[in-house]
């Protein structure tokens, strides 16, 4: 072959290269979708900036955590890697929380934007992902519009417990990113930065070991590589997955279900076919859905049918549209983690687990519509009429995803909110009337919180939790015997459960049975010691300054306990350091404005201290939230009298009389500190008409 032919063939190979070369991507298009999509996601999420942290959680992740309450420290670092607090192993989550604190303190707006900033980020990537991966950019834009907008991602976004949902996805969505980028041009250095990001999914969240199969399904569309080599390529991935299953059920031992495996199948599948209709019709959306524990065999047969038949289409057009049986089984196989075969909590389902398994459906729904449109495979030419009806309707839902979406973060405002929407859509849901109540309870609602707590245990007499807030709430009316039976039931079906040990000694003790009462406690402290019972035994020896060090404690580790401040407050008074005392009784009194006896003491101190005109506004709280006690119409009476306003004071004077004639003559006696007699009550009315002075 001659030189000129020689070079004749070099050319035509140079323009065969130069032709296979793909056309430079324009940028701007995809810019505009991601800024777009980020602005989106952060308006129809805007409400949660002024939203509460909630009853469910969120104590044992921020609010009452001290370790996560102290911001970013070592001890903090080294503890998030180490423990397996909340039944679960996520140090990545832990830190962040961390950080929120550090930065934020307590605002639970702040937090809860930070979720939003992890979504829309998880969704920027995962927009990119598809495009780097099918070339297609509207059915991309698509697919992480449905992912951020879709009326299910609300529960993993407004819920600062779930910050765990978000970090785990913006890590597992930027591990499909940069394997994007491997399969290009499948330069080994590009795994590492694969297996580092899966790693950090497993650390914000464990469900994440699903992402290497995931991986081999994308091997198989879009990529079209599945062989050999690609699983072995995966085989790092797969390491991981050892050291984080035995993490997780380290940590969740004690937080499995006892539900037959027979009862777990049934739900499993139930529970698949209902995620499908909330798919497509996400209404009735709750916080917690209770676990069917009466399950029709025909349901079950009717929905593991709809699931063949779908299995069975995906497989049958597997070849022509690939993208559906992988969406499918991505579909499936995300959601095993949390799909009830291995129980953990009682809940039968969760928007929150489709917070990643919804993509795959999201695909394959997507790419089949763009099939659809371009049968020929032009799945994104330019701008045909059936691309311009596909993207009119995609948008047409989007706008009904986003109002919809808005709507279900409205209900995240606070734990009362919450919980009553989900009495709401829910039937037989005794964890929610019980964070209804204790929510109602909190806010001084005690009448309201009865028939809540009332419910929760008629649904499920074993729960404890229920029965020992049924004795709080019963306490606070007055009604000891009722709520001696309460807390007496709680701790026979709990025995470890301080809280019911502790309420039941108060009892005791107001009834004067100081030895029941120290047993009591003595008894708590042996099975479960904390700060707060070892104060109360304190208090019993009348040791105040170990009370007041213990009380101290107590309150940082449960910062929103409002019988602890309220007890911490009372032993600052006893030592005279009254502006302490009146900080903390306020402070019971934000998280529990309804709290009797705060309301009693700090008008008790404020009149002591001549704030007689403040006092009256707490005595008048107190008369309002236990009506069968004539203690506070006392109080109200003794201030009116002393300022001269005697119609007032006769009128509380009577109110007492009218509840218990005997306890109300008792309780003034005590007050004024005069000799007993019977008729003391009596003559300070009559005083105060005018006819005669009280002896």
């Amino acid at each position: 072959m001659g030189r000129k032919s020689r070079q004749k063939t070099t050319d035509k190979l140079t323009a065969a290269r130069v032709d296979t070369t793909p056309p430079p991507i324009d940028r701007k298009p995809v810019l505009i979708a991601c800024v777009v999509l980020v602005v989106v996601t952060f308006a129809v999420f805007a409400r949660v900036a002024s939203q509460d942290f909630i009853n469910f959680d969120d104590p044992d992740y921020v609010t009452a955590n001290s370790v996560v309450r102290d911001g970013v420290t070592a001890h903090g670092i080294g503890w998030a890697f180490t423990q397996f607090h909340s039944s679960n192993w996520h140090p990545l989550t832990w830190i962040t929380h961390m950080v929120d604190v550090q930065l934020f303190g307590l605002n639970a707006g702040a937090h809860k934007l930070v979720n939003v900033a992890f979504h829309a980020a998880a969704a920027v990537l995962l927009l990119l992902f598809l495009f780097r991966a099918t070339g297609e950019l509207w059915p991309s834009v698509i697919v992480a519009a449905l992912f951020a907008l879709h009326p299910t991602r609300v529960e993993s976004v407004a819920w600062v417990s779930e910050r765990k949902d978000v970090l785990s996805a913006l890590f597992w969505m930027l591990t499909l990113y940069l394997y994007a980028g491997y399969v290009r041009d499948e330069k080994k250095t590009r795994l590492i930065g694969v297996t580092i990001a899966f790693a950090c999914a497993l650390m914000a969240k464990p469900s994440a070991i699903t992402l290497p199969f995931v991986l081999l399904l994308l091997d198989w569309w879009p990529f079209q590589r599945l062989s050999r080599k690609a699983i072995l390529e995966k085989l790092p991935l797969f390491a991981l997955l050892i050291p984080s299953i035995l993490l997780t059920l380290r940590a969740q031992t004690g937080a499995m279900g006892t539900l037959t495996l027979s009862g777990r199948i049934a739900n499993t599948i139930l529970s698949y076919v209902e995620y499908l209709r909330v798919l497509v019709w996400p209404s009735g959306l709750a916080v917690l859905y209770p676990y069917r524990l009466s399950i029709q065999t025909i349901a079950v047969v009717l929905a593991a049918l709809v699931l063949i038949a779908i299995t069975a289409a995906a497989i049958y057009f597997a070849r022509r549209a690939p993208f559906v049986i992988v969406g499918w089984l991505w579909f499936l196989g995300t959601l095993v983690p949390m799909s009830g075969l291995v129980q953990v909590g009682r809940q039968a389902m969760a928007d929150r687990y489709t917070y990643i398994s919804f993509v795959g459906l999201f695909i394959a729904i997507v790419w089949s519509f763009v099939g659809a449109a371009a049968p020929s495979g032009t799945a994104t030419a330019g701008g045909s009429g059936r691309h311009k009806v596909l993207r009119a309707g995609a948008i047409a839902i989007l706008i009904a995803f986003c109002a919809v979406t808005y709507v279900q973060a409205g209900y995240w405002k606070n734990s009362e909110t919450l919980f009553a929407r989900a009495v709401a859509v829910t039937k037989r849901n005794d964890i929610a009337h019980l964070n209804l109540g204790a929510a109602l309870l909190d806010r001084g609602a005690v009448q309201d919180a009865l028939v809540h707590f009332r419910e929760a245990v008629a649904i499920d007499p074993s729960n404890a939790l229920a029965q020992n807030d049924l004795g709080r709430a019963l306490a606070a009316t007055g009604d000891t015997a009722g709520a001696e039976k309460a807390y007496t039931q709680a701790l026979a079906l709990a025995p470890s459960l301080t809280e019911a040990y502790r309420g039941l000694a108060g009892l005791k003790l107001k009834s004067g049975h100081r030895d029941e009462a120290l047993a009591l406690l003595q008894k708590a402290n042996g099975m479960q010691p904390d700060a707060a019972t070892r104060a109360d035994l304190a208090v019993l020896r009348n040791d105040v300054d170990t009370a007041l060090t213990e009380y101290a404690t107590a309150v940082r580790d449960a910062p929103n306990n409002a019988e602890i401040r309220n007890s911490y407050a009372a032993m600052l008074a006893r030592k005279g350091r009254d502006a302490e005392a009146l900080e903390q009784y306020r402070e019971a009194l934000r998280i529990e404005p309804g709290h009797y006896e705060a309301n009693m003491n700090i008008g008790a101190l404020l009149s002591r201290t001549g704030h007689d005109n403040e006092a009256l506004g707490y005595f008048s709280k107190a008369a309002e939230s236990r009506t069968n006690t004539p203690e506070p119409h006392i109080y109200l009476a003794l201030i009116y009298g002393n300022r001269g306003e005697a119609a007032r004071a006769v009128a509380e004077v009577e109110a007492a009389a009218r509840i218990d004639q005997a306890e109300a003559n008792r309780l003034f006696t005590n007050a004024v500190r005069i000799p007993f007699h019977e008729t003391n009550l009596a003559d300070y009315r009559a005083a105060l008409l005018g006819r005669r002075r009280p002896q």
